[in-house]
């Protein structure tokens, strides 16, 4: 299945400083990006991965896009790309990507 050049996934690596506030890299975005990376090529999707510094949604991370005009999936875990994938690769089969 090959993705349309369109379509990317947009993972935030945003770190904000101090214990006590919440970020998507303080909650391990950044291990995610190569995980995400590898469960797209295991199923044929030729789908960017990129990062990008926030979304405006820290207290929910991490969190990842589909984009453009794709879903947002919030406090997303490793054991939970499996499922996100396969979402992903469902949209990406239905068609083509509206814009933002």
């Amino acid at each position: 299945m090959n993705g349309s050049n369109e379509w990317r996934l947009l993972v935030c690596v945003n770190r904000r400083l101090g214990s006590d506030t919440p970020s998507c890299a303080g909650r391990g975005s950044e291990r995610l990006v190569e995980r995400l990376v590898e469960l797209c090529a295991a199923r044929g999707l030729e789908l960017p991965v990129e990062t990008i510094l926030c979304f405006g949604s820290c207290s929910r991370g991490p969190n990842i896009r589909l984009a453009p005009g794709g879903a947002f999936f919030h406090g997303v875990t490793e054991a939970g790309l499996p499922e996100l994938v396969a979402q992903v690769a469902a949209t990406v089969a239905a068609g083509a990507p509206e814009s933002d």
